[in-house]
Order: structure tokens, then C-alpha cells, then sequence
């Protein structure tokens, strides 16, 4: 029996949120490789600390943004789950098989190139030890050699914290309620030890304000949406470009001021009826692979060019849209032709019922 148009439509609407959040993963990816390009790799690899517009420093807040709607779409999608124990191993599934086969894939990469040009990073970075950390996203003193894997620890740490919510919606309330009272405590001076850091870090507050988007935009009024979705953006860009030209913002008051705007632009798509163009969530789709693989194909690009002079004839701009379309490029290849496929092979299946 074919469904019902109430049906079809309230289908057809999920679709649409979903297709605009997509559209926004795209952007919040798109940011951070416009931060990379312009305070990395331009002025380190090709201009000596020339970079094209000092408004891209901003971009970095494309990682904040990605917290909330990764909080938001996890509590969406998981609702039916809390309080069902019997899901929290499909739950984890799940989460390891989209966070870790592809950033192995990237990170083992960046491992052979090392290996392959002595003297790029400390021999010590290459110990097992250290690879290893690197590889399970464990909390350490140094970066990671992928650099960008820094926020993933975050998100490990937030899907840890959410199955507990699974196999008892009591524990999950009380663990992460001493979890806040352990983030407040650190603001004032955050600890140094790498397990702390992570775990009290003010970034994890925003996985929090994406679930309470998930829990509260139903209740948003319709009259609302397009002005909270305009306050939303133009506050996201207010903290942004005021950090960039007029004073940098603490650590703490600048999660919370970005959250608050990134929840605002969440709850308002979430409840607007809105699509989105077919690239765009295609690109949303490929947001994760080209989060891994921008910095790398950028580096590997522009140490080579560098030497050729081209840097000396041409402006920072032309190399820089260079750079940023072809990590672009790069990541949506890479999450066609190996993320893709892989998460598909990796999916697990449901067992046919009887």
C-alpha cells in the first residue's frame, strides 16, 4: 500500500531539514579549509607570512559549528534510542565505522610520506607508541600528525558520553551533569594534562547545545525561523570578524557565543521547510573527507610549487583559489570513490525478519 500524502509529506520534509544541515556541513567544511589555505599555508609555504584577507582567520569556527550539528543530528536521529541498551553496541558500530576506517586511511597516507621523506617530523612522532595514540584518537601532548584529528577526540568523547544515555537515560543525565560541573570548574585555568584538557575542554559544550536543539526546535514557533536564522548567521559573523579585527575573545566566551549563534541557524533549518541544491548536499555528504584530506593535499601541493617560483609571478589569490578548489576537489574524490564505498562494505546489516 503506497503511503499516505501526510505521510509523504512529513517524508518529504524531514528530507528538506536534512538536505539544508547538509548544505550547512558543506559551508562549516568549506571555512575550514579557507582558514588553512590562508593562515597556513600561504604564508608558511609560499608567501612568508603574507595571507590574502585576515576575515578568513574566522574560518576556524567552522569546527565549532560542526560540534552543535553533530550533537544535534545524533540526539535527532538516535531519540528512539535512549533508554534502549540493547542498541548502544549498533549505536557504536556505527559511530567507529564512520569516524576511524576513513581518517586510517588518511592518516596511514600521511605515515608512508613521512617515513618516505626523512626529516619532515621527529622520528619519536613515528615511535609505535605514539602511532598508536594517533590511530585510536587517545589524548596526548602533541598534535596528532594528522592535524585536523584533534577534533575527533572530541566527538569520540561526545559518543561516549551519549550511549550512556542509551543504556539508561538516568546515567547518561548523571555522569554528564558532573561532566558541566567538571568543564565550569576548568575555566578559570585550564588543566594541562591531555586526558583533562579533552575531557573538561569548553568545546564539548556545544555537542550539548546541539542536543537541546534537537530536543526544542519542534517547538519553535514558524514566525520565528527566518529571524533566527538571520540573528544566528550574523551573529556567527560578528564573532568571528570582531576576533579577527578588533580583539581576540577568551577560549570559554567564545564556544558559548558561537554556539549560541550555530544552535539559532540549527533550530531554525531544523524547523523551516527548506531544500537544498543537489551539490550542495553532495558536498555536505563529502564534508568529513574533505575535513581529512585538505591540509595534506594543500602541503603536498604547495611545498613542490613553492620551488618552481611560481609563488614570485603570480598573487596570493590565484594560488590560493588553486588551493582551496583543488582540496575541495580532492575530498569530494575521495569521499566518492573510497569513503563511500567503504562505509557501504563496512555497513553492518540488519538480519531479515521472518
Amino acid at each position: 500500500m503506497p503511503p499516505s500524502r501526510e505521510v509523504q509529506w512529513h517524508r518529504q520534509r524531514h528530507s528538506q531539514r536534512l538536505e539544508a544541515l547538509q548544505a550547512c556541513r558543506m559551508i562549516a567544511a568549506v571555512a575550514v579549509v579557507l582558514f588553512h589555505a590562508n593562515n597556513f599555508v600561504l604564508p608558511m609555504r609560499l608567501y612568508e607570512g603574507e595571507t590574502l584577507w585576515r576575515g578568513f582567520g574566522m574560518g576556524y569556527a567552522g569546527v565549532e559549528f560542526f560540534f552543535v550539528l553533530s550533537g544535534f543530528i545524533i540526539a535527532h536521529i538516535h531519540a528512539a534510542d535512549i533508554g534502549r541498551p540493547e542498541r548502544a553496541g549498533r549505536f557504536l558500530q556505527k559511530r567507529f565505522l564512520r569516524i576511524y576506517p576513513p581518517y586510517w586511511i588518511v592518516l596511514s597516507a600521511l605515515v608512508l610520506i613521512y617515513v618516505a621523506l626523512e626529516g619532515i617530523v621527529s622520528p619519536s612522532r613515528l615511535a609505535p607508541a605514539a602511532l598508536l595514540r594517533d590511530y585510536l584518537l587517545i589524548p596526548a601532548p602533541q598534535r596528532p600528525l594528522l592535524s585536523v584529528a584533534w577534533t575527533l577526540k572530541h566527538e569520540i568523547l561526545f559518543y561516549l558520553l551519549f550511549v550512556l544515555f542509551i543504556l539508561r537515560r538516568e546515567i547518561g543525565v548523571v555522569v554528564c551533569a558532573l561532566w558541566l560541573a567538571g568543564t565550569l570548574s576548568q575555566i578559570p585555568a585550564a588543566s594541562e594534562t591531555p586526558l583533562f584538557a579533552t575531557l573538561f575542554s569548553p568545546y564539548n559544550i556545544l555537542f550539548g547545545m546541539g542536543v537541546a536543539v534537537a530536543r526544542l526546535h519542534r517547538h519553535l514557533p514558524e514566525s520565528l525561523v527566518w529571524p533566527l536564522l538571520t540573528a544566528g548567521g550574523a551573529g556567527f559573523l560578528l564573532v568571528g570578524l570582531s576576533e579577527q579585527f578588533l580583539v581576540a575573545w577568551p577560549l570559554p566566551l567564545r564556544c558559548l557565543a558561537y554556539g549560541l549563534a550555530a544552535a539559532a541557524v540549527i533550530a531554525a533549518l531544523a524547523r523551516a521547510q527548506t531544500g537544498a541544491p543537489g551539490w550542495c548536499v553532495f558536498l555536505g555528504d563529502a564534508s568529513y573527507a574533505i575535513y581529512l584530506i585538505h591540509l595534506p593535499v594543500m602541503n603536498m601541493v604547495a611545498v613542490p610549487l613553492a620551488r618552481t617560483g611560481l609563488q614570485e609571478v603570480l598573487p596570493p589569490a590565484v594560488l590560493f583559489v588553486f588551493l582551496v578548489g583543488l582540496s575541495i576537489l580532492a575530498g569530494a574524490l575521495f569521499h566518492r570513490g573510497v569513503e563511500r564505498g567503504l562505509l557501504a562494505a563496512l555497513r553492518p546489516r540488519r538480519r531479515a525478519t521472518l
